[in-house]
């Protein structure tokens, strides 16, 4: 049977399922076993065992448990509520300001979390209402919670890049300091937009009355909430990019960091240590199970010649290595439409990480490429997931209709990004080349 009849079927077989209402994970799961069993026989079965083996030896995987129990830990602790109030009583009393210290916020809790599930819900719970009661358009609002909340994909420490370099085998340090700046970028372009929007059209974001402003001392005094959490932040990253430790004992040192940041608020209780454990097994429980099926999906569509009739294909086009790129880019903006971050790496990593390599372009800097992708995808209709994060703690008068629109103009400041970091590559690579050399 041919590899491009055996796509067909297979990719066909996964989206009738899906389109049923069947999880992705049992999609993958169902399609790869019932395939794998039909062109091999039973010992395929073995597919889904070495997928397991393989994810129980990965060290890289251990990180990803220890980065989630840190942000839950700080989530737990009510510290993203203090930075919020924070930021709030600095940037309230300028127009759009109480939106761009959402993205701010953003910015941070995606470094303390490092997923933009996590990210997302934290600051629609604590913003949302918030820039809503002081007369916020509910499109922007909601716009600047999804968008900033996505920001945990390439903000370092990204459980997507932990999960990528586990895949792809690059180095976990260099995508993480390849994701700083142009996460840095993309959030200075969203709160640019708002503050921009919000000067011409004063009401989409108006500045908070007189009366509610802080006083210069209470704002002072509000800025111990910041030290703590940042600090965190910069010693975790600090030891991964100076070599300080591997990226597992840095997770390690963050978790019991974030114990030291929750005892020092004197907010530590063993419930909540409990809760922050019970979230990060049940996150970690689903992405291994996901993983577990994506894998065998993945096995048997590249143990059947895929990759090189992909390879052939691409190569008679005749569009050069930069065609290539910018297919698989759009490949990843299609699929994202219908699947998540997890099911996309591992249907389209084996195939496209060789190619990369044999095309001569690097590594790190495809792996932010797909990292920012990622970012749209979970802002892109119809099925992108911070959309549905987002309604969940959205109140009744924010529909989906407003919620779609709310995620446009996002998504047309990712593709900004992800064309820039294109076309400007050394945005990526300059401190990864810096920190670990070229």
């Amino acid at each position: 049977m041919s590899p491009l009849l055996i796509t067909a079927l297979m990719f066909g077989s996964m989206i009738f399922l899906m389109a049923f209402g069947v999880r992705i994970t049992y999609a993958l799961g169902i399609v790869g076993i019932v395939f794998a069993l039909w062109l091999w026989g039973p010992a395929a079965l073995q597919l889904p065992y070495t997928a397991t083996v393989a994810l129980m030896r990965s060290f890289i995987l251990s990180a990803m448990i220890g980065f989630l129990f840190m942000g839950y830990l700080l989530k737990a602790s009510g510290i993203s509520d203090d930075l919020f109030d924070t930021v709030y009583k600095w940037a309230g009393g300028l127009r759009g300001g109480l939106g761009a210290g959402t993205i701010f916020i953003c910015a941070l809790i995606a470094a303390m979390v490092g997923s933009s599930g996590a990210a997302t819900l934290s600051t629609g719970v604590i913003a949302l209402p918030s820039m809503l009661k002081r007369g916020y358009d509910r499109r922007l609002a909601g716009g600047l919670v999804m968008a900033g909340g996505a920001l945990g994909f390439l903000i370092p420490p990204s459980v997507t890049m932990i999960m990528f370099a586990f895949i792809s085998g690059a180095s976990v340090g260099r995508l993480f300091a390849g994701g700083m700046f142009p996460g840095l970028a993309l959030a200075t372009m969203y709160i640019i937009y708002c503050v921009t929007r919000c000067f011409f059209q004063p009401k989409l974001g108006p500045a908070i009355a007189p009366e509610e402003r802080a006083p210069l001392k209470e704002k002072i005094i509000a800025l111990k909430n910041i030290i703590l959490p940042a600090s965190l932040i910069f010693i975790v990253l600090g030891f991964i990019l100076l070599g300080i430790t591997s990226i597992t004992e840095a997770a390690v040192a963050g978790s019991v960091g974030a114990v030291v940041c929750a005892a020092v608020h004197r907010r530590l209780t063993w419930r909540m240590i409990t809760e922050a454990g019970f979230n990060t097994l049940r996150i970690c429980g689903m992405t291994i199970w996901l993983i577990i099926a994506a894998v065998t999906f993945s096995k048997v569509y590249t143990g059947l010649g895929a990759p090189a009739m992909i390879r052939d294909v691409l190569g008679s086009l005749g569009i050069g290595p930069w065609g290539v790129l910018i297919i698989m880019q759009l490949s990843f903006f299609i699929l994202g439409m219908f699947l998540d971050d997890v099911g996309i790496l591992f249907i389209c990593m084996p195939i496209y990480v060789p190619i990369i390599i044999d095309l001569g372009f690097d590594l790190t800097w495809f792996g932010i490429l797909y990292i920012v992708n990622m970012q749209m995808a979970y802002l892109t209709p119809p099925y992108g997931i911070n959309l549905f994060y987002l309604r969940a703690v959205s109140p009744p008068e924010m529909t989906m209709r407003d919620i779609y629109y709310a995620a446009i103009p996002f998504v047309g400041l990712q593709m900004l990004g992800l064309v820039i970091c294109m076309i400007f590559p050394q945005i990526v690579l300059f401190l990864p080349d810096l920190l670990f050399g070229s």
